[in-house]
Parts: C-alpha cells; sequence; structure tokens
C-alpha cells in the first residue's frame, strides 16, 4: 500500500508547476519572506504585520518554510515545532468555527482567508480566488509568528498506527459488520495510505458516514478546493476502499 500512497504523491506533485505559477508569486512582499525563510537576510522591522510584544503568542511559533499545494488556492506553512497533538487535525472551514480561538480569529480577519487545517508542524491556509497571494502573505505570516499557540481541541478522529481489527478483517465479512465497526475499518484503511498521501500535499480527510456501500467524506485543508478532488483523486480513494475493503463501495465528497 505505501507504493500506493507514493503514487497520489508523485502525481499531485506534478500538477503544482501546471496549475501554480508560483514564479509570479515570488515578488515583492513574498519575495522577501521566501528570502527570510531561506537565509537569504530578515525583512525589516517596519515591513512587519507582527503583534507588538504586549499581544504576541507567548509559544514563540516561527515559519520555517512556505510551499504550495496542488491546490493553486492553498500554501502549506511548516512552523518549528508541532502544533497539535501526534496523530490529531484541527479544521476551521469559516469565520464561525474560529470563534473562542483567538489564533483563527485573527487569521480570518485577513480579507480573503477561507479556511485553515493544522496538523503535526503545518497549517495549511485556504484562500479566495479574488485575493492574491502577494496581498495577503506578510499578514499571514504575523499571525502564523505572533497568534498560533498550541492546539488543545481537535477534531473528531484521531490517525492510529493501526487497528487490531484489520488483523482479522475479511473483505467479504465487511457487511456483516456493525456500522461502528465498519467505519473502524474504514478510517484505519484510510490512515494506512490515504492520509498521509494527503497531509504530504497540506490537506486530510474526514469520514462522516458509512450508508450501506457508500462512504461519504469531508476534505480538509488544501484537498477542500482542490480541482482534482472531486475527479482524480476521489477516484483514486475509491478505488483503494474497493480494493481493500469492499468491492462495491463508492465514494461521495460533501
Amino acid at each position: 500500500m505505501a507504493g500506493l500512497a507514493q503514487r497520489v504523491i508523485v502525481e499531485a506533485k506534478l500538477d503544482v508547476s501546471e496549475t501554480f505559477p508560483i514564479q509570479e508569486i515570488i515578488m515583492g512582499v513574498f519575495g522577501d519572506m521566501v528570502s527570510k525563510l531561506t537565509g537569504g537576510g530578515k525583512p525589516k522591522a517596519e515591513e512587519s504585520a507582527g503583534p507588538s510584544d504586549e499581544t504576541k503568542s507567548k509559544d514563540g511559533f516561527q515559519v520555517v518554510r512556505v510551499q504550495p499545494t496542488p491546490n493553486p488556492e492553498a500554501f502549506q506553512f511548516t512552523v518549528t515545532r508541532p502544533v497539535i497533538g501526534e496523530g490529531l487535525t484541527k479544521t476551521f472551514d469559516s469565520a464561525d468555527d474560529a470563534e473562542g480561538n483567538p489564533f483563527a480569529e485573527k487569521m480570518f480577519q485577513i480579507f480573503g482567508v477561507q479556511t485553515l487545517f493544522l496538523k503535526g508542524d503545518f497549517v495549511t491556509i485556504t484562500k479566495s480566488p479574488t485575493v492574491g497571494w502577494p496581498a495577503i502573505m506578510e499578514k499571514i505570516n504575523a499571525v502564523l509568528e505572533g497568534y498560533l499557540t498550541f492546539q488543545e481541541t481537535f477534531d473528531e478522529h484521531k490517525e492510529e498506527t493501526a487497528d487490531p481489527l484489520l488483523e482479522e478483517f475479511k473483505k467479504e465479512d465487511f457487511h456483516n459488520y456493525e456500522t461502528a465497526e465498519q467505519n473502524r475499518i474504514v478510517e484505519a484503511v484510510l490512515d494506512k495510505a490515504i492520509r498521509p498521501a494527503l497531509a504530504n500535499d497540506g490537506g486530510g480527510l474526514q469520514v462522516i458516514g458509512i450508508e450501506g456501500n457508500t462512504v461519504k467524506i469531508h476534505y480538509q485543508g488544501a484537498c477542500g478546493s482542490c480541482p482534482s478532488s472531486t475527479s482524480g483523486t476521489l477516484q483514486y480513494i475509491e478505488n483503494f476502499l474497493r480494493e481493500n475493503v469492499h468491492s462495491e463501495l463508492t465514494v461521495e465528497a460533501g
């Protein structure tokens, strides 16, 4: 299965240069940031949009890498250490979701920011197509370094290294399991290959539920508005579940 996951990553990476004109982005403000992150110098203090010492986060996260994803409207920001517990994710799909979280509330105050996805040591930010990255990149960096804190709340599912249920599972018996066990099986199979591949490109997915032969999922992070998410990636996930769980399964994204 590792080979299958690698294929997803490779195919996604090949799309980046074709769909995202990165050369047009690395100019102006973004150019200064890239220079900073690659050791080419630091931006001047007067150009910073960061908070004052009085309001700055005590956690002291710093952005160490900024990279595009297969989704032209999403960038992945890697910071100095984990932002959430191992195997956990945190998704903010709107400003309403951000209520009560100072970091997310501040990020959604930036015009054009649409979703946030936190996992491991990175934050994926998706923006509106009507806003250019150069216009908001410095503001995003300032919020990340000024307000980001370790997340104590998280999305429901936690990725596991292995589920013992898989050791005794046989595809022909899938429909004999209770719904809760079917969910465990699907989640465990996705954890083994699909989720690591998506996370590599700044995204993820949640299983909303299983109804008969239909597995309903919700994309997270860069996957949410990526053009391939409703076509190639979705088809790949469906084929993967048919191969490893049950031959009649279908997958719907919502």
